[in-house]
């Protein structure tokens, strides 16, 4: 019977089209069989079938369309864009492609295409005010610089709230190094603790052109089949793959100007000096004005330099109708606007999938990435700090002397007490990274039956990352130690299995049909981080350990392991195509939790309900509707804790008899899992044959026993820090997307994308009923941290804050007239500082005349506070433009602290103080005054023109096939109401937990405005 079959099948051949031409990468199904195909480049296919067979013709975005073979050995195919988006193919968990109108949970997808048009090179930063709920954070505007994600905000005090990354079907690492890798951080001298310097995250390895598509899995209810590591949700991302047929080859390029576009200012009124008289050995500036004449340096503007880009992309595709392969391979090198600050990247992609026979397909692909990173220091011991504390008498670009050592400003022999020269920081203090990556996914398809298929996944994920701290002899940090220079070599491993057994859709009544999911996964993930100090440089502009003294040198090898073991399952219930329930239950078993707790099991179940295809409702509603569904859905997904949380580990100690012995923190063999449980409900509806379409969603997340990490705890129990169970927060808001054509014709078109968010998460307890918790390494400016309080945002910020009575008037000293602060960390008045903001919202407008294309994104943001530090800082240097005024008598608003401050008669203050003879008027201001509240935004994100030439010029020669120019540009400008130079900040890096330093502006260097132009060619 089979020969006979295989005697009867014919060859059936043709092209795929729409409205815009040929389509390549259709995917084209022998129904009820595993014969696939794909079309290519120029939208041709070829596929064997029977005369009696059906062949299906699906892409994401465009309806599905049957054809019987019959006696036709060529079937050509016009797809129509899908009038009725719920019948779209959508990317979901575990890979797997389902219709729009199954799902029961919000997600959204972006194409590769759009977050490669930008032109960025970490493809994370593009996706702020694309998606609805997702907000991205930079630490700074240098190249390399760590990005922060999360989605649905923060609600996790002091762990990750950053989600789970899966690139085709696998988990891969998004790590941003700690400090604590680094042997440096063992001493509170010499300590960095994530602040001062940057890490590119790991993400930022994968080329923005090797991307397909990629889709956000917003709440634990659409990721809970990838468990734990997608508590906070997932961001699943599908690569290109190769096209069968004739091969094409693509290339494309991009050179990019940037420069800065604002600068912070200064006054030059009054020089070094304090109370008004001068003072060479101060660096504070609260001396007598300078005198006529005084030739002043512009530091500042003279700093920063014009950076050039450039990119070059270049892939080759093909294949036949068994086999299909890609190659692709790309090269950056990014020069930034601070001086000898850079981003190189090479990457080399290989892709394969083919059919080995009728019951057998593979996959393989695998990516080589190599990553260059020197970034400037920031913060307090950053080269902008520099420039504007650097005398303005003093040209700073002359940073040597004839014999090539630091020249000084000052006759003190401690470099410490004398800030760093700008233009010496960048040329002799280094932060340096070499990445070295490979990342392979091989899988497999067994379908031993039509109705039932394996498909398993094995993915390596290895690197050698290589990370240099310098610090220069010469240099303020080095000088006492003549020379700093801290090494770490990450080498990470991370294995991942996972297994799929899946049961395609079949009937079990008429009306009810059923298909369903069983797998389980395997995650081994280990990092071995070896460490080397030294000090005491013996030629101090010599790079190498071995040139610092033998005895100053000190090293550390530390390895972090976690193992998962984890099975699940999936079942959907369709009811006549308008009806689905989806249930998902999941049992991991961990390493990061005590045996008897490490195993812990969750559900969760979602509906969606689309009533426009109901036959009751279907021809009254299709006057209104296009599409509508209703959709609900629940989760409660379990969560870890990181490596060596409930056993201390020994390690070695420089004390004397050395040997091994416990670090800070202390066992916790009680320690459980923590939980959350979501719910969302939501409606899609489309109107106007789908040219006006609603996405509203309203969420609810609860955390219970939410571990918390490096708490205090008592000395007498022979450590410093704890993790506890104990916390709960809750999250909650609503996501809006609205998508509309209002005009498309023949010549013409207007797509418009708006997404809106508004969001709140509240800290409803804390382990053992503690008044706050806070991350320590938040710390980055002041006595202001990210502490969290019951009854507060999880975002708020906690200091050593002004004392007010209980009327919210400040309290006087009646002995110098200045505001008295507390003597402990408190919350601000009212509802405290919150860096939550009201709403956010991203307009995307794309507009097509004939061959020309423009597109633009808006970011748009209200409310959310933001400390300026840098300001606080200047202020209390005396170099503030708010200081200009130092002469002028003032009384400072408040009540005098006499016994009387919350009588019904307080004393109200009346006490003047001049600043320029009162200096501490400005030294003892608390930074609270510094954080600005409900700070709003407008930028202008990405902007791109295009213009493709016609097919016409092409179709007198074979060799081009298509090509384009374009002209992008990032971040062009930037309405706000905030002070600073920009409001998007972070004071740490990506690798902080908990709300982070995120709003914390202190010494960071804005992001650049921008410029590209490139092209892009087909053969």
């Amino acid at each position: 019977m089979l020969a006979h079959a295989i005697a009867q099948q014919i060859t059936v051949t043709g092209k795929v089209t729409s409205a815009d031409g040929p389509i390549p990468g259709v995917s084209i199904r022998v129904k009820g069989s595993t014969v696939v195909a794909q079309t290519n480049a120029d939208g041709n296919y070829s596929i064997k079938a029977l005369k009696t067979d059906v062949i299906t013709f699906t892409y994401i975005g465009y309806a599905t369309v049957e054809r019987t073979v019959g006696n036709n050995t060529s079937v050509n195919v016009v797809l129509q864009a899908n009038v009725n988006s719920l019948n779209e193919v959508v990317v979901t968990a575990l890979g797997q492609q389902v219709s729009r109108k199954a799902l029961g949970t919000a997600q959204q997808q972006v194409k590769g295409q759009d977050l490669a048009d930008t032109q960025r090179e970490n493809f994370v930063n593009a996706l702020q005010g694309r998606i609805a709920g997702v907000e991205v954070t930079s630490s700074s505007g240098v190249p390399g610089a760590s990005s922060s994600i999360t989605i649905r905000g923060v609600s996790s005090i002091s762990g990750s709230n950053q989600p789970l990354f899966v690139v085709d079907g696998l988990p891969i690492d998004n790590k941003t190094l700690n400090t604590s890798a680094f042997y440096s951080d063992n001493s509170s001298t010499t300590a960095f603790s994530n602040k001062g310097v940057d890490f590119t995250n790991r993400a930022a390895d994968i080329n923005p052109e090797d991307i397909e598509s990629l889709v956000v899995l917003k709440g634990p209810e659409a990721a809970a089949l990838y468990g734990i590591d997608a508590a906070n949700g997932a961001i699943v991302i599908t690569t290109k793959r190769g096209k069968s047929g004739k091969g094409s080859i693509n290339y494309s390029n991009s050179f990019r100007i940037e420069k800065t576009s604002v600068k912070p200012e200064i006054q030059g009124v009054y020089g070094l000096g304090t109370g008004g008289v001068t003072s060479s050995g101060t660096l504070q500036y609260f001396g007598p004005a300078y005198a006529p004449g005084t030739v002043l340096y512009d530091n500042i503007d003279g700093f920063f330099q014009t950076a050039l880009t450039q990119k070059h992309n270049l892939s080759f595709d093909g294949g036949g109708q068994d086999m299909s392969y890609r190659i692709s391979t790309s090269y950056t090198a990014q020069n930034g606007v601070v001086p000898n600050s850079n981003y190189d990247r090479f990457t080399l992609n290989g892709s394969t999938n083919g059919k080995l026979n009728d019951w057998m397909k593979v996959d393989l692909s695998m990516t080589y990435t190599y990553a260059l990173n020197n970034q400037p220091f920031k913060g307090a011991g950053g080269p902008l700090i520099g420039l504007l504390l650097w005398p303005q008498e003093d040209d700073a670009r002359n940073y040597l002397t004839a014999a090539g050592t630091r020249r000084r400003f000052t006759t003190a022999t401690d470099l410490t007490s004398e800030i760093e020269n700008p233009y010496f920081n960048v040329n002799k203090n280094k932060i340096n990274s070499i990445q070295n990556r490979i990342t392979s996914n091989f899988g497999f398809t067994i379908t031993p039956v039509k109705w039932l298929n394996l498909k398993s996944n094995i993915g390596f994920d290895v690197y050698s990352n290589k990370n240099l701290l310098l610090s220069h002899p010469e240099s303020s940090r080095g000088f006492n130690k003549q020379g700093i220079m801290d090494v770490a070599n990450d080498n990470t491993r991370n294995v991942n299995v996972q297994n799929l057994l899946n049961l395609t859709k079949q009937k079990i009544t008429s009306d009810l049909s059923i298909d369903a999911t069983l797998g389980n996964a395997i995650q081994d993930l280990r990092s071995n981080i070896d460490a080397q100090y030294g000090e005491g440089f013996l030629d101090p502009n010599f790079i190498s350990i071995n040139n610092t003294t033998t005895t100053l040198r000190n090293a550390k090898s530390s390895i972090s392991q976690r193992r998962l073991f984890s099975l699940f399952g999936r079942a959907t219930l369709n009811y006549k195509d308008y009806l689905y329930i989806t249930a998902t239950g999941r049992n991991d078993w961990t390493s990061t939790i005590p045996i008897g707790a490490n195993s812990f099991f969750y559900p969760s179940v979602s509906g969606s309900f689309v009533f426009t295809e109901v036959p009751a409702f279907k021809e009254a509603l299709s006057t209104v509707f296009t599409s509508g569904k209703l959709r609900a859905a629940f989760a409660n997904v379990g969560k870890d804790a990181r490596p060596y949380s409930y056993v201390p580990s020994l390690e070695s100690k420089a004390t004397v008899g050395g040997g091994f012995g416990y670090g800070f923190t202390g066992p916790n063999l009680a320690l459980r899992p923590e939980f959350a449980s979501s719910y969302e409900v939501g409606t899609e509806l489309a109107f106007f044959k789908d040219r006006l379409g609603l996405d509203f969603t309203v969420y609810r997340k609860e955390t219970s026993d939410q571990i918390v990490n490096d708490i205090r705890g008592s000395y007498a129990t022979g450590y410093v820090l704890f993790n506890l169970n104990g916390a709960k927060t809750r999250s909650e808001g609503i996501e809006v997307t609205l998508r509309g054509t209002p005009i498309k014709n023949k010549d013409f078109s207007w797509n418009a994308l708006v997404n809106f968010e508004s969001a709140r998460a509240r800290v409803l307890s804390l382990p053992n009923e503690l008044p706050e918790s806070y991350v320590s390494d938040t710390n980055v400016y002041g006595t202001i941290r990210n502490g969290t309080t019951p009854g507060y945002s999880t975002r708020s910020l906690t200091g050593t804050f002004y004392l007010r009575n209980d009327r919210g008037d400040i309290l006087i000293n009646p002995a110098s007239g200045l505001p008295v602060r507390s003597s402990v960390v408190i919350q601000g008045p009212g509802k405290g500082y919150d860096r939550q903001p009201d709403f956010s919202i991203g307009i995307t407008n794309t507009f097509t005349y004939k061959n020309f294309a423009l597109s633009f994104l808006l970011d748009i943001r209200k409310g959310g506070d933001v400390l300026n530090a840098t300001q606080s800082y200047l202020t209390q240097r005396g170099l503030s433009t708010m200081t200009l005024d130092r002469l002028t008598p003032r009384v400072v608003s408040g009540v005098i602290q006499d016994g009387k401050e919350n009588s019904a008669n307080p004393t109200i203050n009346n006490i003047a103080v001049t600043p320029f003879y009162q200096n501490t008027y400005y030294t003892s201001l608390s930074e609270e005054l510094f954080i600005e509240k409900d700070i709003n935004w407008i930028r202008l994100k990405d902007v791109t023109l295009q213009y493709r030439l016609p097919q016409t010029v092409f179709s007198k020669q074979n060799f081009f096939k298509s090509a384009s120019v374009f002209v992008t540009g990032t971040d062009l400008f930037l309405i706000t109401n905030y002070s600073g130079l920009d409001p998007v900040v972070n004071g740490n890096t990506a690798a902080v937990g908990g709300s982070g330093s995120s709003g914390i502006d202190y010494g960071n260097f804005p992001v650049p405005i921008g410029l590209n132009f490139g092209v892009k060619i087909g053969l």
